[in-house]
């Protein structure tokens, strides 16, 4: 299917996700509108200045300097090609995820997003929660909510991406039947009672998704995304009650012990 004439075809059947066109928006007034009542946004102008910062030459430099393993959309092992190929052939059953280390470039994290987990003070090794992804069109992530409550950005960098985010009211009855939501069923999900948001994100906006959302992507043009996971004061209660269902001990441990010392340092920068 091509997903772009499919947008144009339903594109006044969906509610739209909120927009905020605010190029100054500050980190108190992010959690006041959205962190805390978790809402999702398409940041329009927010990030304009870590879009510009980014030097793309040296980055396209970076991914066309060697092979990469692309992991598979359909379940299958990993197949090895450089970036010009994977363009070439157009396919859609394979996607590049990498973390900026592999990819030996920087690019600022978002201050919007402070993350607890990613400051904590440790020895032990932690996941790595912030990646680039490439994607070429008709590509797609398929309904999901992201790692462990926690709540995701994704900056855009190249490309044009559409979104379908599903109000967290709707949360128990799409557990029941994940697949039905997805996108799959994309063709009905106009006529159904439950409508997920949806909008489309172009190069230098950013998407903020909140903890356990359920939501799915698709690229309508090949596509290069910065995206990473995050946890702070507006979802740790979240994250708390996921591990806390876990049967692993030091992983109870070592989520407390972080969300303690966030919230030591909340109080000790608001004093």
């Amino acid at each position: 299917m091509d997903y772009t004439i499919f947008f144009d075809q339903i594109k006044d059947l969906f509610p739209t996700i909120e927009i905020n066109n605010s190029s100054d928006l500050t980190e108190s007034e992010f959690k006041i509108k959205y962190g805390y009542p978790e809402v999702p946004v398409l940041l329009k102008s927010r990030f304009n200045d870590l879009y510009k910062s980014i030097n793309f030459r040296e980055l396209d430099e970076k991914f066309h300097s060697k092979e990469w393993n692309f992991d598979s959309t359909t379940g299958k092992a990993e197949t090895k090609m450089s970036l010009e190929d994977y363009f070439l052939k157009e396919t859609t059953e394979y996607y590049l995820k990498t973390n900026i280390r592999d990819l030996d470039f920087t690019i600022d994290y978002p201050n919007l997003f402070k993350c607890w987990y990613k400051s904590y003070p440790t020895e032990k090794g932690k996941k790595e929660l912030v990646w680039l992804y490439y994607g070429n069109k008709n590509t797609f992530t398929n309904i999901h909510t992201d790692i462990w409550k926690f709540n995701s950005w994704l900056l855009l960098l190249k490309g044009k991406k559409l979104w379908f985010i599903y109000p967290k009211a709707y949360n128990s009855i799409i557990k029941e039947n994940k697949e039905k939501y997805g996108i799959d069923m994309i063709d009905t999900l106009m006529n159904g009672s439950i409508k997920p948001f949806i909008t489309v994100q172009n190069p230098g906006e950013m998407m903020y998704v909140p903890s356990d959302t359920f939501h799915f992507v698709i690229n309508l043009e090949a596509s290069l995304a910065y995206t990473g996971n995050f946890m702070n004061e507006t979802n740790y209660e979240n994250v708390k009650q996921y591990f806390a269902k876990s049967d692993n001990s030091n992983n109870k441990k070592f989520i407390n012990s972080i969300i303690a010392t966030g919230m030591t340092q909340l109080k000790i920068k608001n004093l």
